[in-house]
Formats: structure tokens, sequence, C-alpha cells
């Protein structure tokens, strides 16, 4: 299973959801399993370092699978990642905010959050990576029901579209964190974007 470009937008809007509720503006980024940019946003008011600090986060917690805190614990004098951070064109992050993404128990990508405190982006990044679990959660389930094959990601932002206007017409917040992870479970259940 992967992280399809459309799954990768709604964590996003998990994540600034989370950076507002915090009061902080904050830059996030999701990429793939290779450390591949398939998600940016980049909240008003961010400082501009964390554009780059954040894919960097994501980059980093990708290509190491590991998260940027442990990269950085292991990158100590002394310890095995001794001096990692002077490789990959300086693309590697020794403090928290890139968090690795699981899907199936396997790194399918990675979160970057930047523009807060450590502890402020750790507090970001953290609920993006429970929210994946359960849209993979949902994902199982609702495979059982789904047709086989897979969409296009025009037709995946379609049902996206169209599962969103079903939720407000029943009255739904079509922005609440419920909402956002039953559409990524469904966006995973339907498959690979062709």
């Amino acid at each position: 299973m992967i992280i399809s470009y459309p799954v990768a937008r709604i964590l996003g809007v998990i994540a600034e959801a989370k950076a507002s509720e915090l009061g902080v503006p904050m830059a996030m980024a999701i990429v793939d399993q290779e450390g591949g940019l398939l998600f940016f946003g980049r909240m008003e008011g961010t400082l501009p370092a964390s554009t780059e600090l954040a894919i960097s986060k994501a980059y980093t917690a990708a290509a190491l699978r590991l998260s940027t805190q442990q990269v950085g614990e292991l990158a100590q004098p002394g310890q095995t990642m001794y001096g990692i951070q002077h490789t990959h064109n300086g693309k590697i992050v020794l403090f928290g905010g890139g968090l690795p993404l699981r899907l199936t128990d396997r790194v399918a990508g990675a979160v970057g959050i930047s523009g807060g405190t450590v502890e402020e982006d750790v507090r970001v990044a953290e609920p993006l990576v429970r929210a994946l679990e359960e849209m993979e959660c949902w994902a199982e389930h609702l495979r059982t029901i789904m047709p086989e094959g897979t969409l296009s990601l025009h037709d995946k932002l379609h049902l996206e579209a169209q599962f969103q206007t079903a939720l407000v017409r029943m009255g739904c917040e079509r922005s609440s964190r419920e909402a956002l992870i039953l559409t990524g479970g469904i966006l995973l259940a339907v498959g690979d974007v062709k």
C-alpha cells in the first residue's frame, strides 16, 4: 500500500488543524517512501526557514526509516550515525518533527513539520501517524465491500469530493477529524493510483 496524493493532502489538513489548535503557524510536508514530496503546505506567518526544514525532516524520516529525533541521537559523537548530517547535500535533520508513516508495518512515507519549537513540531506530527493507522484500519474493513481494481487519480479525487458532499448532506462537519479519517480510509481501500 502507498500513500497517494489525496491521502497526503488529507494528512496535511489534519496537520494544519493541529497547528491552528496550538496557535503556531507551521510548514508541513508529506513524502513518499523514498522521500519524494507528495504534499506541502505553509501557513501564513510561518518562519521562512520552516519551508526547507519541513521538507528535509520528512525526507530524513523516510530515507532513514527513523524519526528525526532518533537520527539526532544516533548522530552524536561516538554513535553509529555520527556525521550523517553532512551527507545527502545537507538534507538530513537531527532534531524532532520528522516521523515515518507506516502502512502494513512498512514505511510508506513520512511527515515533516516545522515552525514551532521542536516539541510543538512533534505534537503536530504525531497525530498524523495515528490518523494514517486509523485510515488503514478503515481501509481493511472497507476493502471487503469495494469493487476490485484501482482508480485513477481523477476518480479518487471525484470519489473524495462526492463523499465529502454526502457528509455535508448528512449534517456532518466535512473537515472534522472523523470525516477526514474515513475519507482517507476509503481512498486507501480503493487501491493505488494508476
